[in-house]
């Protein structure tokens, strides 16, 4: 039986791996905003962040993410804030480049 909202390969990956695919990706406004507030916060920058800050950050993600959701929210593995940061970072400088903010 297929589970709402999971497409046949997220199961098959959930099923393999043991991982939800809901706790790898930031989605809707207030995972992404919890996101980019703790990223301006905390300074994350992709190339200074080790597996163990992002360990760190992710623990403090989820804890937040519970307090504004309640506990029965997906917890994210650190794979989903390292993509997030990932996407955003390009956009970020390409704006500062052109003066756009």
């Amino acid at each position: 039986p297929q589970f709402k909202g999971e497409t046949r390969s997220q199961r098959l990956f959930s099923i393999a791996t043991g991982i939800s695919p809901e706790s790898l990706t930031i989605k809707g406004n207030v995972e992404f905003f919890l996101f980019m507030d703790m990223c301006a916060k905390s300074r994350w920058i992709s190339y200074q962040m080790t597996s163990k800050k992002w360990v760190k950050a992710t623990d403090e993600y989820n804890r937040h993410l519970a307090t504004k959701c309640g506990d029965a929210v997906m917890k994210k593995n650190p794979q989903a804030l390292l993509r997030k940061l990932g996407e955003i970072e390009p956009r970020l400088i390409e704006r500062v480049l052109k003066d756009d903010y």
